[in-house]
This record gives C-alpha cells, sequence and structure tokens, in this order.
C-alpha cells in the first residue's frame, strides 16, 4: 500500500505477485501460519520471485 501511495503502482504490483505466490506455498509457510518456515527463508523466496517477475 506504501508504494502505491508513492505512486509505484507497477512496483506494488510485482510485490503483492510475489507474497501471493510464496503464501500460496505450504513449505514456505511461518508457524504462525502452521508451518515451519523461518522469515529469513520466506524473505529469500518473496525476493527470488520478484526477481523471477522481473526476467
Amino acid at each position: 500500500m506504501m508504494l502505491e501511495h508513492l505512486g509505484e503502482k507497477p512496483a506494488a504490483d510485482r510485490l503483492m505477485r510475489a507474497i501471493e505466490r510464496v503464501t500460496a506455498d505450504p513449505s514456505l509457510h511461518t508457524p504462525d501460519l502452521g508451518g515451519q518456515a523461518t522469515t529469513c527463508q520466506v524473505t529469500d523466496a518473496v525476493i527470488a520471485a520478484i526477481q523471477g517477475d522481473n526476467a
């Protein structure tokens, strides 16, 4: 939402797509979502998804 507020709609869209991809994968759920992934693993997966979206 902050990216959209700053006028960065394309970046906001890329970030949202990456988050949706990562949260759709149960192996990347953190304990609060019933999984075992670490915050670092989830962050790395979001970064990889963003990078893949920019390829």
